[in-house]
């Protein structure tokens, strides 16, 4: 073989070594099921950069193993934000008034299935069911950019979790319940599934119908042999890409001068708004104009107007609740560990700071060290505090020494200042 075995494992405390054969031979063939974080998946987008500092990288760094990736050329694929979110830029040069789905294809000769199998947007159905032909046999009922990734990663014929079952793994982490909700956040759009297909007409999946699904992938995860470390699933509604109306209204005269009128419908609404989506985009229109724009926080029902009531809210963490009650029975049930994801989120939303116009639309890193500019997804250093509770969660389960290497950081009251 020619990965690479390693039993000692560098931690900020000096060296720990991991007894032979449990650590050698489960890190050995490391594999990983997922979406968007376990992709590495930043800045609204997806680079080789992001990718190379994703938590799954990171784990195979300290363990010193080899670790197969489908890194992608620059510009991405699709491309990520550019800072600060006042230029209105991809890295591609287009404007985020309009969605770039480009993909500048792999950066390097492998050949699928790759180690890390995640894929920005997943689904446990996807997980478990979509292949590259799929994709290609049901086109509009997938993004364009899924094209083009799942075949970067993927066999032609495999879904992640055949794909996975192929490389026989020693090892397998699970990072899977964000894609149900995270359209229905994105877009402010609340449209309940009956069932997985088409992918196109829902924004949330029930807990319900989410549950014989990830069932399934637990059969096939018992099926590899492989030890298994389940990741749970954020909750979205905490983290600063969302504000509310109230918090908005608050910066009226700011955003006056970005071209921006806010309504007077924020005054005092607890609805939640997208923020480092919608705002952007209209700070592009008013300067491209030479027009203010209306800021609205009113929620309009069946729109994709990125504004979600609290009762809407609600109902979106007590779907992630109950997926992740179903991940912990599952990972219960067959002795697997568990890593607390939402645990990591909450950090990562601590070190944010209140909503302020200026830092939104001049900062580099608007929402704190650990959020990159979408608000939601990691940057390099939230990932490696996803690595820490994912190498706590292994360590403490299965006895390995992983170490935990902590993420120090001296933050400014203000990171713009």
């Amino acid at each position: 073989s020619s990965r690479r075995r390693h039993t000692r494992y560098i931690s900020v405390t000096g060296v720990q070594t991991c007894a032979l054969p449990i650590c050698a031979a489960a890190l050995d063939r490391f594999a990983v099921v997922g979406g968007d974080i376990s992709a590495g998946a930043a800045d609204g987008g997806l680079t080789a950069a992001s990718q190379a500092t994703s938590w799954p990288a990171l784990i195979a760094a300290d363990a010193g193993v080899a670790f197969r990736q489908a890194l992608v050329r620059s510009p991405g694929c699709s491309p990520p934000l550019v800072a600060p979110l006042l230029l209105g830029r991809w890295l591609s040069g287009t404007t985020i008034t309009t969605r770039d789905s480009s993909c500048s294809g792999a950066a390097t000769s492998l050949t699928p299935p790759m180690d890390n199998l995640a894929l920005p947007g997943a689904t446990a159905y996807a997980a478990l069911q979509v292949t590259p032909r799929a994709i290609d046999a049901a086109a509009p009922s997938y993004d364009v950019v899924d094209r083009a990734r799942y075949a970067l990663v993927l066999g032609p014929t495999q879904s992640q979790v055949t794909a996975m079952l192929v490389r026989a793994p020693t090892l397998v982490a699970v990072e899977l319940g964000l894609g149900e909700v995270l359209p229905a956040f994105v877009t402010g759009r609340m449209a309940a599934a009956t069932a997985y297909t088409p992918a196109s007409a829902w924004t949330y999946v029930p807990a319900s119908v989410a549950a014989p699904v990830f069932a399934a992938v637990g059969d096939s995860l018992v099926k590899s042999g492989a030890r298994v470390v389940v990741l749970t699933a954020p909750r979205l509604s905490r983290l600063p890409a969302f504000r509310t109306g109230a918090q908005i209204a608050a910066q009226r005269a700011a955003l006056a001068g970005y071209g921006v009128t806010v309504s007077a419908d924020c005054d005092a609404s607890a609805n939640v708004i997208h923020v480092s989506a919608k705002l952007p985009v209209l700070v592009q229109a008013a300067l491209r104009t030479g027009v203010a724009q209306p800021f609205s926080c009113a929620d309009t029902a069946g729109a994709a107007d990125r504004v979600l009531t609290p009762a809407q809210v609600a109902a979106l963490d007590g779907v992630v609740d109950a997926i992740n009650a179903q991940l912990r029975q599952l990972a219960q049930a067959h002795g697997w560990a568990v890593a607390d994801l939402d645990a990591a989120f909450t950090t990562m939303a601590a070190s944010a700071l209140p909503f302020d116009a200026r830092r939104e639309l001049t900062c580099a890193q608007p929402y704190g060290p650990y959020l990159s500019l979408d608000g939601f997804r990691p940057t390099a250093t939230g990932q490696r505090l996803v690595a820490d509770v994912v190498a706590a969660a292994l360590n403490a389960k299965f006895g390995f020494a992983l170490p935990v290497v902590g993420t120090p950081l001296t933050l400014s009251a203000d990171p713009c200042a």
